[in-house]
């Protein structure tokens, strides 16, 4: 497209149209954007339409029981998240440093991601910048992921699949078994064999979903060992999800270091799978396209090289 079109291209171009089309593609469905936008459905579909005229491409196939992403629609969507995640971003680049390090870190992480070398880096960093704020949400692996994806996190802290585009480092790696309450029948039970748990409610973490998009060793585990399919309760905070066990609404999944003090306490008793336990990493994630103010500049590179922790080494089971 020559320069003088593509000037009168970006000219005429409704920006709201953009953010219209973002929204109807995290959301899937004409009606569930409608109510994001607090708009009426046929204003969304004319949106639609009008951006599809304006591009002069078809972005999405829809067809009954279909919602689908042409190829320039997929495109189109990708440009999207990087225009919005720099208009996001934008605030904290316009900030000025100054002679000190000013501005706000934002950490998004999934439940208990522990590592002591992590923790004394952070007390390091905000020692040497008093000035510098920080934020930590605790979420799912998929909002992390998100959330880094969009700019919205500084950096993230997440298992799962991470995107080939997100910068990762090794964080932690966490060793899991299967638990359960006081109240359990197999509690103090040597020996119980997997065939013994069939049928029994189960408390997941939210992103454990058989078959879902993060799909790790630990679902594989419930998948194999026929576990698990009865999901009484989910949550993505690991100490609701060891409170639920201990009350004994279900039996569920933990990081092993994690729970060796409620072993300890008579709280908690493990169950069949002993061996070839199923392992998790914890990834450092962050989006290196992303424009980033003084302080979360300073806080990458202060961070990059922690040395990561491997739980699973320190497990052993004593039958």
């Amino acid at each position: 497209m020559p320069d003088n079109r593509l000037e009168r291209f970006a000219h005429n171009l409704d920006w709201n149209l953009l953010r219209t089309f973002v929204v109807l593609v995290e959301e899937g469905s004409i009606t569930a954007a409608a109510n994001r936008l607090l708009l009426q459905q046929p204003a969304v579909s004319m949106a639609l339409k009008r951006l599809e005229q304006t591009v002069g491409q078809k972005l999405i196939d829809r067809r009954p029981g279909r919602f689908n992403l042409t190829e320039a629609g997929e495109r189109l969507h990708r440009q999207c998240r990087d225009i919005f995640a720099a208009v996001v971003r934008l605030p904290n680049a316009l900030e000025t440093a100054g002679e000190d390090v000013t501005g706000h870190v934002s950490i998004h992480s999934v439940s208990h991601a522990h590592n002591p070398a992590w923790d004394r880096r952070l007390e390091s960093f905000f020692r040497l910048h008093p000035k510098v704020t920080v934020s930590i949400t605790v979420e799912t692996t998929v909002s992390v992921i998100s959330a880094v994806e969009r700019s919205i996190a500084t950096i993230g802290l997440g298992d799962g699949n991470i995107p080939e585009a997100l910068t990762k480092a090794f964080h932690i790696r966490e060793q899991y078994a299967l638990y359960c309450g006081r109240g359990h029948r197999l509690f103090g039970i040597e020996g119980a064999v997997l065939n013994d748990l069939r049928g029994d409610p189960y408390i997941a973490f939210t992103a454990d979903v058989l078959g879902g998009q993060h799909m790790n060793a630990i679902t594989a585990v419930r998948a194999m060992g026929s576990f698990g399919h009865k999901v009484r309760a989910a949550s993505c905070n690991v100490e609701e999800v060891t409170r639920l066990i201990a009350g004994n609404i279900g039996i569920g999944m933990l990081p092993c270091h994690l729970a060796a003090s409620g072993l300890a306490a008579g709280e908690l008793w493990q169950l069949p799978p002993y061996d070839l336990l199923p392992t998790t990493d914890v990834f450092r994630i962050s989006n290196p396209n992303a424009i980033l103010n003084p302080a979360e500049a300073a806080f990458l590179r202060y961070v990059e090289d922690v040395e990561p922790l491997d739980h699973s080494k320190s497990h052993q089971r004593n039958l």
